[in-house]
């Protein structure tokens, strides 16, 4: 080997070739050539990038602890909500902003807030985002945003969207918890809503259950004097990520629904929205 190239060999700390690079050298005095050099080299280049992705303990490898993501808190959490030209690609309709109930973001002063309401558990799948269903949580930051239709024919009225930070994720997930309970032990039933002049009344149906999201079907209608048929149907959902709660109402016309497959499609519509919304949680954490 001529001094150029010995000049050139990579060496260690003691001075003696670097390990990976003899094994090389070696390699191809034996006669394995360049490129089984190369190939000797991108071995070891990936056991030791593995090696690197473990962390040792008492002698055994073991996988480095999961980071969690950071909780959202501040105005980033009005970054989840769903703009209107997202919702009107995902819901084939155009929506405008809904000036009868203005955008809000705040602390827990920003939850819904309509009368004193009986002690009802089902208030929380029948009204979104109240003030009596968060009271005891340790609430963060609250964003709220809805939009109208904004041509006819349509099928979906309005949608109301709303982020609920919490201290943590797991006390989200606590919550969550609590919600799915009473979502399950709500479907079939009928809650009366607070402080409404014209006495209204939800009935709950078609409640689903996934691992971090609850849909659900309201019917919104009289409390008397009134035909079953003239309730107006809405889809309820609920979804966690991180230390964010997720809230999605999506409005429909009455006669839309009943001419399709009624729940499944509000249901669903909610679903997705929450979906998307639960997506947006994981980029900003």
């Amino acid at each position: 080997m001529s001094a150029r190239l010995a000049a050139k060999r990579p060496v260690g700390q003691d001075g003696t070739e670097s390990g990976s690079e003899a094994l090389a050298m070696r390699v191809v005095r034996l006669g394995g050539g360049p490129a089984r050099a190369v190939a000797v080299l991108g071995l070891i280049g990936t056991a030791l990038l593995a090696a690197a992705c473990t962390v040792v303990t008492g002698g055994a490898a073991q996988a480095p602890p999961r980071l969690e993501p950071k909780p959202l808190i501040g105005e980033a959490v009005t970054r989840v909500l769903v703009d209107d030209q997202t919702l009107s690609r995902i819901l084939n309709q155009p929506f405008v902003i809904d000036s009868r109930l203005p955008a809000r973001f705040g602390g827990p002063e920003a939850l819904q807030r309509m009368g004193q309401p009986a002690p009802d558990e089902c208030l929380g799948v029948a009204e979104m985002l109240h003030h009596s269903v968060y009271g005891a949580s340790n609430v963060n930051d609250v964003a709220v945003e809805a939009w109208r239709h904004a041509a006819r024919p349509v099928q979906l009225t309005s949608i109301k969207e709303g982020v609920v930070s919490l201290g943590s994720a797991a006390e989200a997930r606590a919550l969550f918890s609590r919600f799915a309970q009473q979502w399950q032990s709500c479907d079939g039933h009928t809650v009366s809503l607070p402080d409404t002049v014209f006495r209204l009344k939800a009935e709950i149906t078609n409640v689903q259950v996934a691992p971090s999201v609850l849909a659900g079907t309201v019917w919104i209608g009289f409390e008397r004097g009134r035909a079953e048929p003239t309730s107006i149907p809405a889809g309820r959902a609920i979804g966690v990520r991180g230390n964010c709660l997720v809230e999605v109402e999506a409005d429909f016309f009455n006669a839309s629904v009943r001419t399709l497959d009624g729940s499944s499609v509000t249901n669903a519509t909610a679903f997705d929205i929450a979906h998307l919304m639960m997506d947006r949680v994981s980029a900003l954490s």
